[in-house]
């Protein structure tokens, strides 16, 4: 195909003069200045007194006893250029004893250390606050080993719930990393990684957090007391009502050997897990409290006969969605109905449906409702059950699952049956469909709807995981109903054919892996960085008189060199108008013009450095502006309104849930709608604007009550 070239010489120059502002953006960095500090004194002090670009190195060495480190700095923002704190070489500085980080401020990263054998304090070990309590938001810390450093080394390995508590990194504030640290030999009672929220007065809600934490290496967690030994905590109890926004994802969980059954626990709402890796863990990930939370794309496996109790999601509570998840080896609930330890199992929780708003009742089990379980392969593990639908704990919690749906999964079981209830849930109701199963004691239901029993015959590992056997290939029922939900991926990423498949893995993908169970070698502190996608935060089109402004803000340049801006007529046939150079930040805004004033479609090709690419989402700019459309308030409690810049007789606008139906769809006949939301349930929906059954946009929203 011939390439188009309609831009113009203004277009040229307003590239120069985009590259001139990007380099303006970037003047505190490059008039930065370095500054070389060996004492707590001058650490706080130019740390306290920082501009954005500055760097405060500390020289290499170990320091001990430094007691608290505390300092906070006002002077950078969400958009200015980093404040560092770093380590002259990477590990070059080891931190011991009683030594700890407080800091508040905005756009701080404090990158290379190394904190090893510390003792004798019972407080964290890092705080994303100052120790006035003022905590730090758009904050970073990366590239740091913490390495037993435990604030009681007598309470080792004890069976004792009086163990001195301390996390060693506790978030607080909003919009703050952790990623590419490695976090081992932990041994004493806390949780290793802790997200906190501003108020937590049951059953009020705080404000939402959209901290990320990625790329993280998890090994030897051994505090075998009764509570308190998790791995990453996000909320507590308190605030388990609180909506979150947080991404945990690319972590890596090995050997973590606690009797603490949560390795991940989950208090708060909508919050995402994906693409983790759990390797010989004694525990696993556990929705415990909260709502609306999506866990896809995690690989559980176990592949040593040594570790035991192990198990795979655990769901509590409403809305969550479980999806494009791989289970392999898992026999925590070898030969057993008795345990929670199994691949997936949903909770029974406490009978009154009042208890939601008692406080006394926060740090209880809510009953599992409303939610999915869809395309996860469960391969060679033992039960017990595969998927355990209702689990009373010990017949404490009687108030039993509802609303759930069990689809196109896959079980393969080594012992015991594919599906169990517990014959007390009389009053359990499910779905299923489209799922394959093959388990020496058979099904475990008695009606066997949406359930087949078949030969699964798994083949070689490809990216990390067994091939799933070919009979699965197109044989995913109602997939048109799950293409919201997956984004048309499988587990590794990949995207799936037009007839999903069974089970987590899609047999014949297109497009390159973004994940496969991790090891020590991609993750991590000084690791190679895994190879994450980048991520278009946002990608937009404004018109003025004279042109079209696109802007987009991206997150995880790692590898990208370059992004090509391609434009479309007719949304179908792209050509390259113009390409920008990636800046290899972790994040970064970029805006250039069209001076054509081309109205039609606009994308991002997005190439690495390897050749490698990949394309963002399509939008589209039509002439008066008929593509606009915002809404308010979001989340929503009862009513949403609904504003469209224009509109024709051909305008409609279309609502999808979660999973892809339609829910409402009508024409559009005036600028301002409103939506009464009260007919329709708690989660994540999906606005469409069409035009001539032409898609627009789409803007999603939240109904919260």
């Amino acid at each position: 195909m011939q390439q188009q070239s309609f831009i113009n010489k203004p277009f040229t120059i307003v590239c120069s003069l985009m590259l001139l502002w990007l380099s303006l953006f970037s003047y505190n960095t490059l008039y930065a200045t370095n500054y070389v500090v060996n004492t707590k004194t001058l650490l706080q002090s130019r740390m306290n007194a920082a501009l954005p670009g500055d760097t405060i190195i500390v020289t290499n060495g170990t320091y001990n006893n430094w007691a608290s480190i505390n300092f906070t700095n006002t002077n950078g923002s969400s958009s200015s250029a980093w404040i560092v704190l770093k380590a002259q070489t990477f590990n070059g500085v080891t931190f011991t004893g009683t030594t700890n980080f407080y800091f508040s401020g905005k756009h701080i990263l404090i990158t290379g250390f190394r904190f090893a054998n510390g003792s004798g304090t019972t407080t964290d070990v890092f705080q994303f606050r100052n120790s006035s309590g003022s905590a730090a938001s758009y904050c970073r810390i990366t590239n740091i080993t913490f390495d037993s450093f435990n604030s009681d080394s007598t309470g080792a390995y004890l069976n004792n719930s009086s163990d001195v508590d301390n996390k060693w990194v506790s978030i607080y504030g909003t919009n703050n990393r952790v990623d590419h640290c490695t976090f081992i030999n932990k041994f004493n009672a806390g949780a290793t990684v802790v997200v906190w929220y501003d108020n937590n007065t049951y059953p009020q809600k705080s404000t939402p957090t959209y901290h990320r934490i990625d790329s993280n290496y998890f090994k030897g967690r051994g505090y075998l007391g009764n509570n308190g030994g998790e791995t990453i905590r996000v909320g507590v109890s308190q605030c388990s009502r609180t909506n979150g926004y947080n991404i945990v994802e690319y972590n890596l969980f090995e050997n973590c050997a606690q009797a603490e059954p949560e390795i991940i626990s989950n208090k708060s709402n909508f919050n995402t897990y994906r693409y983790n890796t759990f390797k010989n863990c004694k525990g696993g990930l556990t929705l415990r409290q909260g709502r609306y939370c999506s866990v896809y794309g995690n690989f559980f496996i176990v592949d040593k006969s040594t570790i035991s109790e192990n198990y795979g999601i655990r769901v509590i509570d409403k809305g969550h969605k479980v999806y494009n998840n791989y289970l392999e080896g898992l026999y925590g609930n070898k030969n057993s109905f008795s345990t929670m330890r199994c691949p997936i199992i949903l909770l029974n929780g406490l009978s009154a449906t009042t208890d939601t708003t008692d406080p006394a009742k926060a740090a209880g089990y809510f009953p599992t409702d409303s939610v999915m379980v869809a395309f996860n392969t469960i391969v060679n593990c033992s039960g017990g059950g595969g998927i355990v639908l209702g689990f009373t704990d010990g017949g404490n919690n009687t108030f039993q699952p509802k609303g759930i749906l069990v689809a196109n999964n896959l079980i393969k079981m080594t012992t015991g049956q594919a599906v169990y209830i517990d014959p007390a849930n009389t009053s359990l109701t499910y779905s299923a469909e489209g799922n394959f199963y093959s388990a020496p004691n058979g099904l475990g239901l008695t009606n066997a709807t949406g359930f087949s029993a078949k030969t699964l015959t798994f083949g070689t590992r490809t990216n990390g995981i067994l091939a799933p056997p070919t009979l699965v290939q197109d044989a995913a029922t109602n997939t048109s109903s799950y293409a919201a939900l997956l984004q048309a991926l499988d587990v590794n990423g990949q995207t799936r054919s037009a007839i999903y498949d069974v089970g987590a893995k899609e047999l014949n993908p297109t497009g390159t892996a973004v994940a496969i169970p991790l090891d020590s070698t991609k993750v991590g502190a000084g690791m190679p960085l895994q190879n994450m996608p980048v991520t278009i935060i946002d990608f937009s089109a404004t018109q003025s008189a004279q042109h079209i402004n696109l802007q987009w803000l991206s997150e995880n340049e790692i590898n990208l060199l370059q992004y090509n801006i391609e434009y479309s007529k007719d949304g179908k046939e792209f050509t390259t108008i113009g390409q920008v150079e990636a800046n290899k930040q972790y994040a970064y805004h970029y805006s250039i013009n069209d001076w054509t004033k081309s109205y039609g479609y606009y994308r991002l090709k997005l190439i690495d450095i390897d050749g490698s690419y990949s394309y963002s989402s399509i939008i589209a700019m039509k002439d008066k502006a008929n593509n606009g459309l915002s809404i308010y308030p979001n989340p929503a409690t009862s009513n949403i309104h609904i504003y469209v810049a224009a509109y024709s007789n051909n305008t409609r606008i279309n609502i999808l849930d979660a999973a892809g139906k339609s829910v409402k769809n009508y024409k559009v006949e005036n600028n301002s709608l409103m939506l009464n939301t009260s007919q329709y349930s708690n989660g994540l929906y999906i606005i469409q604007l069409i035009e001539k059954d032409q898609l627009l946009k789409t803007t999603p929203f939240i109904i919260s009550r």
